[in-house]
């Protein structure tokens, strides 16, 4: 069984001055609490952290769209999860609840209603946040009285995120650089990066999800659906989660988001992360991403690289340089057709790396000698000597 983290929504008593409040213990309401699955975020990698926020909504049963809680922040106050204002479960009536993370970040905010979600015209440059929404926990009643989804026992609403964003790595790896003919003779190539660029990438965009489900528990919103239908990339129609692109911020090379031009000394079989954000220890994840579909020829990766060759004679004790090629350069698709390992897309909730492998040792240089054919030519005057 998953692990959990409790969000409890604690009581305050606000009392006036010359207000006296009895609490008759057979109608006492219970504080409303939030339980979380143990799901991946951007900080540990397992549980949702304590140093983080989200927000909340939640509606009672037959409203037509006011709201029970609007928006309010839940934060860990060192001992358990609380708003600021309490919320207790309201005697007689089911409450559904709806949850997004971060809260209130600028640029990231979604519209909410009682059966949409909207985020509008994100901007994945400016916005380099783990966008994450929850499944709807509809019809609940009580802390204690929760609705199974299978797997887990909820002891709180639950809170089950889910990445609006997609999440992508890149990472170079130096192939074979070293030749050795039949004669002894070596011929090694030493690789340095020295840029890396994605371009044509859609940055900004919409994500509307709906709400289609009237059962009561664990709802998951509907996704945006696009289909891919172009049979030079899948066989049969595909349908893609993605947001609607805004295609006026396509092709933006001046973006250094996602351009790197570290240099880099690249070692045989070993990759180097070189669009990604570090967390340490030599680990890198990914950049989050606006979820597109890949458009033949469009989205793609540029490498810049300087390139040395060395020679090595048969029983010579040194490499002697004998080219330099400063800027090389290389690019490929990141729509990826492989039949056992394509990438058409980049789907919401997807974490996508990519291995670009250098392999600088090219074809052989061989020779085709060839004779080009004598032509004949007589002369038409005889010559006479005479002895």
């Amino acid at each position: 069984m998953k692990k959990f983290v409790v969000f409890s929504v604690v009581a305050l008593a606000a009392l006036a001055s010359c207000t006296k409040v009895e609490v008759n213990n057979n109608l006492e309401q219970k504080a409303i609490s939030f339980q979380t699955a143990n799901y991946t975020t951007k900080v540990t990698g397992s549980e949702f952290p304590n140093t983080e926020t989200f927000g909340t909504y939640a509606w009672t049963a037959g409203t037509t769209g006011e709201y029970f809680i609007e928006n309010k922040e839940v934060a860990f106050d060192g001992t358990q999860w609380t708003t600021a204002t309490p919320y207790y479960w309201p005697k007689n009536q089911t409450v559904d609840f709806f949850s997004y993370y971060p809260y209130n970040a600028t640029g990231a905010v979604p519209v909410v209603s009682k059966d949409s979600i909207k985020y509008n015209a994100v901007n994945f440059t400016n916005t380099q946040l783990d966008i994450m929404y929850a499944d709807k926990a509809v019809g609940y009643t009580d802390n204690a009285n929760q609705v199974e989804d299978g797997v887990n026992a909820y002891e709180g609403v639950p809170t089950f995120f889910r990445h609006a964003g997609c999440k992508v790595k890149v990472n170079v790896i130096l192939g074979e650089n070293e030749k050795t003919e039949g004669d002894g003779t070596i011929t090694k190539w030493d690789v340095t990066l020295k840029s890396v660029m994605l371009s044509g990438i859609y940055v900004q965009g919409d994500c509307k999800l709906t709400l289609s489900s009237t059962d009561n528990g664990i709802i998951p919103w509907t996704k945006p659906v696009v289909t891919v239908s172009d049979t030079s990339i899948v066989a049969a129609p595909v349908d893609v989660n993605v947001w609607a692109a805004d295609t006026s911020l396509v092709n933006d090379v001046n973006n250094t988001l996602y351009t790197d031009v570290q240099e880099r000394i690249l070692v045989k079989n070993q990759g180097q992360t070189v669009i990604g954000t570090s967390i340490g220890n030599d680990q890198y994840d990914g950049v989050y991403m606006l979820p597109q579909v890949l458009v033949p020829g469009q989205q793609k990766i540029t490498l810049t690289c300087k390139v040395t060759t060395y020679r090595k004679a048969p029983n010579a004790t040194d490499f002697v340089q004998t080219l330099v090629q400063d800027n090389v350069v290389v690019s490929a698709n990141l729509l990826i057709k492989d039949v056992n390992n394509a990438i058409y897309a980049w789907q919401m909730n997807q974490n996508i790396v990519y291995n670009i492998t250098i392999g600088p040792a090219g074809k052989q240089i061989t020779f085709d000698p060839a004779v080009d054919a004598w032509e004949n030519k007589t002369v038409a005057t005889n010559i006479e000597l005479e002895i």
